[in-house]
């Protein structure tokens, strides 16, 4: 199985108090997913065999949640979030309904950032008079080719855009990456 080493949520790192904390019911649901996913996974011995199919093993474990990437191998339109010159700006997976979006990064450091704003833009994309992601999460690697920490850097970024990212709560998730063990 993966193993989830960390788990902080940006509420717990601001000051800022009028936003809602991320719903530790569905943070304790995400995080069991990701414990769930059988080492496997990376190694090409289960059904999702390319480190791309980590996203979709997590999927199997979160049932409200809509995956990007459909059954037949193709986009799943519930998950954009909005349209910007011809290219779908969407989320790994997304709970409409809950307003929860989650990324999952299995090795860029430059995605965190990107993942970030994902969410921040999503915040400020309206439906139905409620902001598209009220929470986010992200699902990094702790041990990222051995010696990159992939969840003290993503941190680092919350901490850092923190003052200007108007978003509820992101959460993030650090699994050990069973490869480099």
């Amino acid at each position: 199985m993966v193993v989830v080493e960390e788990v902080t949520k940006l509420s717990e790192r601001r000051t800022q108090t009028s936003s809602e904390a991320f719903p530790d019911e569905a943070l304790m649901s995400v995080r069991s997913a990701v414990d769930a996913v059988p080492a496997s996974v990376f190694d090409g011995s289960t059904k999702h065999t390319e480190v791309g199919e980590f996203d979709a093993a997590i999927a199997d474990g979160l049932s409200q949640y809509e995956y990007e990437g459909d059954a037949a191998g193709g986009y799943n339109p519930n998950c954009k979030l909005w349209s910007h010159l011809g290219f779908n700006y969407s989320v790994d997976l997304y709970d409409a309904d809950a307003r929860i979006a989650i990324e999952v990064e299995k090795s860029e450091r430059k995605n965190v950032s990107d993942d970030l704003l994902k969410f921040q833009k999503g915040y400020r994309t309206q439906k139905d008079g409620r902001p598209k992601i009220e929470f986010g999460c992200l699902v990094v690697p702790v041990n990222y080719l051995g010696r990159h920490n992939l969840y003290r850097h993503s941190l680092t970024k919350l901490d850092f855009m923190k003052g200007v990212l108007f978003i509820d709560d992101v959460a993030v998730i650090g699994y050990r990456d069973p490869r480099t063990d």
